[in-house]
């Protein structure tokens, strides 16, 4: 008398060495990964079709992401799904084991299948990675490089201004610096920098002006440590206006004007980067958590996956998409 087990699994030989086969698992596994990967590939080629420099024919960023965050979801459900059904389609059950059980080891199957895919998927991304940082690190190289002998760079060019240097550079601009920058007449030389310095305070001796280096530096450190603080000192603000007003030849009413300027445009650059570096964390953490997510849906449509293809399996039944038996 033929036992519920067997009834239900005609002409399937019984395999009862172990019970976890690697070569379905190895299948599918492969096969989710390099479906993910060429799904991804293709989404990235999409994705930067919609993204362009110029801002009018470009979408809104918020709606970039949220396609890139569906299209992650659906890309690794679909993958391992299908890489689970391989696997569940491909393993040979026990001839002794009741349908329900059958059922929770072609699922188990379809985990494992999702388990090496995130192996394999880490592994490749942690060569690429590599492989990246190496290619950066020789990139910065040659630019450094090329810097050095005098050769120029756009991304130099449109990189973002250091604002501490901007700041000091508005700090000591000469009082007639709207004059300086007119045309010079024709056949006339071009002045040079110590006398445009002492055209703007033509009481100022060529070893103040040589001395504008030493104030530059001391200035940095000042506002560094005011901004660590959150506050200006009086003696420093005081001392800061009284060389503008000397280099630059300006008044102290403005040279105390410029400093407090200055002093308040780098509280707000500061107040800038700390509000990029909270989206960026912001950002990160969203990426970890989208991550996680499209992880255990993985793992879910593995396993389900793998139960579909072992009741085909069972059933004899066929895979169908858009209504026809498909492989392939």
């Amino acid at each position: 008398m033929a036992t519920a087990a067997t009834a239900a699994t005609p002409g399937i030989l019984a395999r009862v060495s172990s019970y976890v086969e690697w070569g379905p698992i190895s299948a599918g596994a492969v096969a989710a990964a390099a479906i993910s990967f060429v799904l991804i590939a293709f989404g990235s080629a999409i994705g930067l079709t919609s993204v362009s420099p110029w801002s009018s024919s470009s979408l809104p960023a918020w709606l970039i992401a949220v396609i890139a965050a569906l299209w992650l979801l659906l890309t690794q459900a679909g993958s391992y799904a299908l890489g689970g059904y391989v696997a569940g389609r491909l393993r040979a059950p026990s001839g002794d084991s009741l349908a329900a059980e059958r059922y929770f080891r072609d699922g188990a199957h379809g985990f494992i299948v999702w388990a090496v895919g995130i192996v394999i998927t880490a592994l490749v991304a942690g060569w690429t990675a590599g492989a990246v940082v190496k290619g950066g690190v020789d990139a910065v190289a040659t630019v450094a490089s090329g810097a050095a002998q005098g050769a120029g760079s756009a991304a130099s060019v449109l990189s973002a201004p250091d604002p501490l240097n901007y700041s000091i550079d508005r700090l000591l601009r000469p009082a007639n610096a709207a004059a300086e920058a007119q045309p010079a007449a024709p056949g006339a030389q071009p002045a040079s920098a110590s006398q445009v310095t002492a055209g703007a305070n033509p009481a100022l001796s060529q070893n103040d002006a040589g001395m504008a280096k030493s104030d530059r530096d001391q200035a940095s450190r000042i506002f560094i440590s005011a901004l660590s603080t959150g506050t200006l000192a009086a003696d420093d603000r005081a001392y800061l206006a009284s060389r503008i007003s000397a280099l630059a030849g300006v008044p102290q009413a403005e040279a105390e004007k410029r400093v407090d300027d200055a002093f308040a445009a780098l509280q707000q650059a500061k107040v800038e980067a700390k509000k990029a570096a909270d989206q960026a964390r912001r950002a990160a953490a969203i990426a970890g958590f989208l991550t996680a997510a499209a992880a255990l849906i993985a793992a879910s449509a593995a396993a389900a996956g793998a139960g579909l293809g072992g009741k085909h399996r069972d059933e004899n039944g066929t895979l169908r998409v858009f209504g026809r038996e498909r492989f392939w």
